[in-house]
């Protein structure tokens, strides 16, 4: 497993903050991860999507 270090404002920090405490007590850390994975398959479905339909004029 790789670790990545990221500076983030306060503000950001305890907004994450206070999402995992209403999400049951998860640590920020925790939440911004989920969300940089939940961003990434996005990204990933949106690269496939228009890769597959490239050249589809309609």
């Amino acid at each position: 497993m790789k670790y990545v270090t990221i500076a983030v404002e306060d503000y950001l920090y305890l907004f994450y903050q206070r999402v995992g405490q209403n999400a049951g007590g998860l640590s920020a850390e925790k939440v911004m991860a989920d969300a940089l994975f939940k961003l990434a398959g996005e990204l990933s479905c949106n690269a496939i999507y228009k890769q597959n339909n490239k050249g589809n004029t309609r």
